[in-house]
């Protein structure tokens, strides 16, 4: 009896072995979910700008560490994205109806967060498919939900 119990337990242990290195080696890559209050901020921001009478100013909404951020338009592949940031970009691509550019914040060649707009406002003046912008330049005018470039 106590060699059924020690063989029934070292198949289960085995099974739990091969178990643990299949789903280690077949992973993917860890990603990074989109920052969904961020988006919600400047979505907001820019809906509310011409109302306001003021700029939309990325440094105030994103107040944690970036240098620049780049304004992706919709559907900008990831190997793009990846050759504008200088590094790998591990983020999930939220192309659905409703959202539109992204706000990809990179501090130095890394990902510091990532932000997608979720209204209907227009981008206009910028670089596509991807505008690189400073942080001491991110501030956009909005009129008529058109967004361009200053403020």
């Amino acid at each position: 009896m106590g060699r059924a119990l020690f063989a029934v337990g070292a198949l289960l242990v085995g099974c739990f072995v091969v178990l643990g290195l299949t789903v280690f080696l077949t992973r993917e890559e860890d990603r990074v979910a989109v920052d969904s209050e961020l988006a919600e901020s400047i979505t907001r921001a820019i809906a509310t700008a011409e109302q306001r009478g003021q700029p939309v100013d990325l440094s105030r909404l994103a107040p944690f560490g970036w240098d620049r951020v780049l304004i992706v338009a919709e559907d900008t592949s990831r190997g793009a994205i990846s050759a504008a940031i200088g590094s790998e970009f591990k983020g999930d691509l939220p192309y659905d109806a409703e959202s539109g550019e992204l706000f990809v914040f990179v501090r130095g060649s890394a990902l510091a967060r990532f932000a997608d707009y979720r209204g209907l406002g227009v981008f206009d003046g910028f670089e596509r498919p991807i505008a690189a912008v400073e942080r001491a330049d991110a501030r956009f005018d909005v009129r008529d939900l058109v967004v361009r470039p200053g403020g």
